[in-house]
This record gives C-alpha cells, structure tokens and sequence, in this order.
C-alpha cells in the first residue's frame, strides 16, 4: 500500500474537546464544519480540510500537509511553527508529535514536542539528505538498533538477510506509524490499529472562502470559453458574408 498522511498528535489529559479553539490556535480560524469523516477517508483527503478526532486521550489533527510541511520540511531547526506555538499555548504541558510520510517519495518526517519545546525532529525522502537535529527517543531508538551502518549510513536488512539491505527512506511506514504508536498505542499500518482507521469519527473542517474562490475561477473559465467559441463562430459567419458576395460579384 502507498502511504500518505500527515498527522498531529496532542496528548489531552484534561480531556479537552473544543475544536473551534483549535481551529484559532493553529491559524484556521475561518474554516468551517462539513461533515465526518473516518480516519481512513481524512488521512489524505487531498482537499485542504482540517479534520480533527479523538482517541486513547489524544487530539488528532489530520492536516493534509498544511501544518506539517511548515514544521518538518521547512522548519528552522527545532524551533516551533506559528501552528505549534498555538497548540503549545492551548496545551502548555502536553506531549505533542507530529508525523507525515508520502510513498511516492519515500518521504517521512517526525518531530516531538515536550512541555512546549521541540525536542526532536527528522525528515528523509529518496531526493534529499536526511536532516535531524535534537535527540533521538525510545521509539526511533528501537528502529536504529536494527540497522546496520556502513560509512556512517544506516541500513537494515530485509527478512534478516545481511546481504539485501533496505535504506533509511525505504522503512518509511516503519518510523512513521512507530513513532505515530508512541501516543496512539497503536501502529496503523497493523491489525491494531483498524478501530482507529475505520471507526473513530472525524470532524471535516473547509476553508467555505477557498470554495468560492474556486467556484469563482471555474466560472470565469466557463465564461471566457464560451467568449473564445462566439468569437471564432462569428468570425467564421463573417468569412462566409465576405466569401459568399465575393463570389457574387
């Protein structure tokens, strides 16, 4: 199966179910309620919607890559997002990670916030060269004991041979869903994790502007082929006035 998600993931010990206040502190404000969802349907929806649940005592936000670029790709170190201080504000004490993978990359990303400071954060894809910085912890751990370094480069072998090696990129659902489990309890890619993916409800979140705004475009675009057709026929229909008394004459 290939793989793409982006998720956060909030530790809610004080059980806190406001999403509209989450929707303000991550800059989102303006988005709008559209239904439900499942897990399963919002992991990539591919629409720019902000879909938030509830699970095991954590807050999940499934982002579609709107926040997590900003604070794995394109994060300045371990310093945090406008998007992460907002949730650090709201949840000052809470245990934040944030994951993403994209298989047509071999793209995955973690980081970890701790008492409001990024403490840990790791991107890799197939095109670019790993950047990490921070600690690594228990979860990532494990994976790394499994590996073997050759030039300062990490590879695990496939089905325990020594000899056909996988490289870090390639173990994309392996750190993902792992470091993902540290607060779901779960892995899901595995049989543990189908009541998370297929029966937990989903809050479906739009930006009802950004809908206009393409509804607009789309109409204009219809407006001006339309435009575009009448021009050609009636430059067509002239041609043949000025053919036809051509002939006449």
């Amino acid at each position: 199966m290939g793989w793409k998600c982006s998720l956060i993931i909030i530790e809610n010990t004080n059980n806190f179910i406001d999403d509209l206040t989450i929707l303000k502190a991550i800059g989102k404000s303006n988005y709008q309620l559209d239904g439900t969802c499942t897990l399963e349907e919002c992991m990539y929806p591919g629409d720019n919607s902000i879909n938030i649940g509830y699970y095991n005592g954590n807050i999940i936000i499934s982002d579609d890559y709107q926040l997590t670029s900003k604070s794995l790709e394109r994060a300045k170190k371990l310093q945090l997002t406008s998007a992460e201080k907002g949730l650090v504000g709201l949840f000052p004490n809470s245990e934040i990670v944030t994951v993403a993978c994209h298989s047509s990359m071999n793209f995955h990303g973690y980081s970890l916030i701790k008492k409001g400071i990024k403490q840990r954060l790791k991107t890799i894809s197939a095109d670019d060269d790993k950047k990490e910085f921070g600690t690594r912890f228990e979860e990532e751990i494990k994976i790394y004991d499994k590996a073997i370094v050759k030039d300062g480069v990490h590879y695990w072998p496939y089905n325990n041979d020594p000899e056909d090696l996988s490289a870090e990129d390639q173990l994309m659902e392996n750190f993902t869903f792992k470091v993902a489990a540290r607060r779901l309890g779960v892995a899901i890619d595995y049989e543990d994790g189908e009541e998370l993916v297929e029966r937990v409800t989903f809050k479906k979140y739009i930006n009802p502007k950004a809908d206009s705004k393409d509804s607009g475009k789309e109409e204009t675009s219809k407006k001006a082929k339309w435009i575009k057709y009448a021009i050609i026929i009636g430059l067509v229909l002239l041609w043949q006035i000025i053919k036809r008394k051509y002939i006449n004459n």
